[in-house]
C-alpha cells in the first residue's frame, strides 16, 4: 500500500479542523470589557479590574488583555498585559485583574486575543 493516500487523508483532515476552528473564531464578535481602577493601600499598588462579557454563542478561553495608560495629553505613559481568569462562557462573563505600574489619566483596554472553545446556548 502506498503512503500517498494516507498522507492525503491526514492533510484533508487537518484542513477540515483548521476551517472549523477558523469559522468558530469568526463567530465570536462581541467581547465587551467593563473595568475600574483600584488603589490598594498596603502595599501601595494600582490595578485595573473588571469583567469581560461574551454576548456570542461561543465559549472562549485564554482571553488576553492589553492596557494602554495615557496622560492628560493622550500620550502613552505605560502599558500592561493580563489574562481573564478561566473561560468566558457564551452569554456570560469572567473576572480579570491587571497590575499597573503607573497611575494614568485614561486607560485603553482591549481583548487582543482569545481561543474559541465550543458553541453553547447563551
Amino acid at each position: 500500500m502506498s503512503r500517498r493516500p494516507a498522507l492525503a487523508s491526514v492533510a484533508t483532515a487537518a484542513v477540515v479542523v483548521l476551517l472549523a476552528v477558523s469559522s468558530s473564531a469568526q463567530e465570536v464578535t462581541s467581547l465587551k470589557v467593563q473595568w475600574h481602577v483600584t488603589q490598594l493601600q498596603s502595599p501601595s499598588r494600582t490595578r485595573l479590574e473588571g469583567y469581560v462579557s461574551n454576548v456570542s454563542n461561543v465559549r472562549v478561553s485564554d482571553a488576553r488583555l492589553h492596557v494602554v495608560e495615557r496622560d492628560g495629553a493622550a500620550h502613552v505613559v505605560g502599558e500592561a498585559w493580563g489574562w481573564v481568569f478561566g473561560d468566558v462562557p457564551a452569554g456570560g462573563s469572567a473576572y480579570f485583574v491587571v497590575p499597573l505600574e503607573t497611575v494614568a489619566d485614561t486607560y485603553d483596554v482591549a481583548v487582543v486575543s482569545f481561543d474559541a472553545v465550543a458553541h453553547e446556548a447563551p
